[in-house]
C-alpha cells in the first residue's frame, strides 16, 4: 500500500475536525511600539489615580467614623448589617432584632469608646500602611495611648458600683443572689474590638482591605495593647533616633505597675513585685539607656541592679550581658563606668 505524504494526512485531519484545510500561521500587522508604550503608561497612570482616590475615600470614611462615639456606633451597626445579615432570608427583620437585643450594650460608654478607639487605630494603621512614617504618626500614637488609658480607667467606677452592690447584698439577705444593673454594665477592657487585632476587624472585612493591614513591620495591630504599641512600634523608633522618650515609657510603665502592686492586699504579691518584677523592669530600662547612647549611665545602672539583686533569677544573664559591654582599660573607648567594674 502506497503511503500518503504527511502533509496530506494533516490536511485531511484538519478538514475532518474543523471543516477547512490547515493554513500556515501568519503574523499580524506591525505594532507601533511607541504608541503601545504610551498606552501602557496611560493605563498605569489611570490605575494609580484610581488607587489614590480609593485610598483617600477610605481614609475619609474611617476618619469620619472615628470622629465621635455616635458616628462610631452608627458605622459599626452598618458593618454588622453588611457582614452578618446581608443576603440572609428576612435579613432586615433579623437585623432589627439584633439591634433591639444589643441596644443597651450599644448605648454603653464602654462599647462606644471601644468602637471609636478601634476605628481611630485602624485609621492610623491604614496611614502607616500607605507610607506615613512612625515619626509622623508618633503624636497620634501617644494620643491614642492616652485615650485608651482614660477609657480603661472608667472600669474602676463600674467595679466600684459592683462592689457597693455586693456589700449591700451581704448586709441584706433578701438581696443576695440578685443581679444589679452594675453586674450587666460592660467593662471597656472586656470589649472584643479593643482586644482584637485590626486585620480581623469587622470593618476590614466590610471594606475588603485585609491585604492593606496585614504583615506590617514594626507595627502593633491590637488597639488596646498599650505595651505592644510601645514595644513593637514606638520604642524601636525612639532607640533608632536616640530619643530619651524611650526612658519616659519605662518610667510610666514602672509607675503603673508599682501602683497596681501596691494596691494588692497580698504581701506575697507585693514582695514578688519588689524582688523580681521591678528589677526586671529597671534592667529593661537600663538596656534602653544604652540604646539611646547613654553608655556610662546604662552600665552604671546595670551594675547597681546586679549588686542590689544577688538572688534575682535573671542574675546570670545580667552578668553575661554586662561582661559583654565592658571594654579594656587601654581601649580609646574605655569609660569610667566600665573601669569601675574592674
Amino acid at each position: 500500500m502506497k503511503m500518503r505524504p504527511l502533509g496530506c494526512v494533516l490536511c485531511m485531519v484538519s478538514t475532518l475536525l474543523f471543516g477547512f484545510p490547515a493554513l500556515a500561521q501568519q503574523d499580524g500587522p506591525p505594532v507601533d511600539l511607541k504608541a503601545l508604550k504610551e498606552m501602557l503608561k496611560q493605563i498605569k497612570e489611570r490605575r494609580a489615580t484610581d488607587e489614590k482616590m480609593t485610598q483617600v475615600k477610605l481614609l475619609q470614611d474611617f476618619r469620619g467614623a472615628a470622629s465621635n462615639n455616635s458616628a462610631a456606633i452608627s458605622f459599626y451597626t452598618q458593618a454588622v448589617q453588611a457582614i452578618q445579615f446581608d443576603g440572609k432570608t428576612h435579613e432586615q427583620a433579623a437585623f432589627q432584632d439584633w439591634k433591639r437585643d444589643e441596644a443597651e450594650k450599644l448605648k454603653s460608654d464602654a462599647m462606644q469608646n471601644a468602637v471609636r478607639l478601634h476605628l481611630s487605630y485602624l485609621l492610623l494603621t491604614l496611614q502607616y500602611a500607605s507610607g506615613t512614617t512612625i515619626a509622623q504618626l508618633e503624636p497620634a500614637l501617644q494620643a491614642h495611648i492616652a485615650a485608651v488609658t482614660a477609657a480603661g480607667a472608667k472600669d474602676d467606677d463600674v467595679l466600684a458600683r459592683r462592689q457597693k452592690a455586693k456589700d449591700l447584698a451581704d448586709r441584706k439577705p433578701t438581696l443576695r443572689g440578685k443581679r444589679t444593673p452594675a453586674d450587666d454594665e460592660p467593662l471597656f477592657w472586656d470589649q472584643p474590638l479593643i482586644k482584637q487585632g485590626v486585620p480581623g476587624s469587622i470593618f476590614v472585612q466590610w471594606y475588603g482591605i485585609q491585604k492593606l493591614v496585614s504583615n506590617l513591620k514594626d507595627w502593633e495591630v491590637i488597639p488596646g495593647n498599650i505595651d505592644g504599641i510601645y514595644q513593637n512600634t514606638l520604642l524601636p523608633y525612639y532607640r533608632q533616633n536616640k530619643d530619651p522618650k524611650a526612658l519616659a515609657i519605662w518610667d510610666a510603665k514602672i509607675q503603673r505597675e508599682s501602683l497596681q502592686a501596691s494596691s494588692s492586699n497580698l504581701a506575697f504579691k507585693i514582695e514578688q513585685f519588689n524582688k523580681v518584677r521591678l528589677p526586671s523592669l529597671l534592667w529593661s530600662r537600663a538596656n534602653d539607656t544604652l540604646a539611646i547612647g547613654l553608655h556610662n549611665r546604662g552600665i552604671s545602672e546595670m551594675l547597681g541592679l546586679i549588686k542590689n539583686n544577688p538572688e534575682h533569677p535573671d542574675l546570670p544573664a545580667w552578668i553575661s550581658k554586662l561582661e559583654s559591654l565592658i571594654v579594656s582599660d587601654d581601649s580609646p573607648a574605655a569609660s569610667p563606668a566600665a573601669s569601675a567594674l574592674k
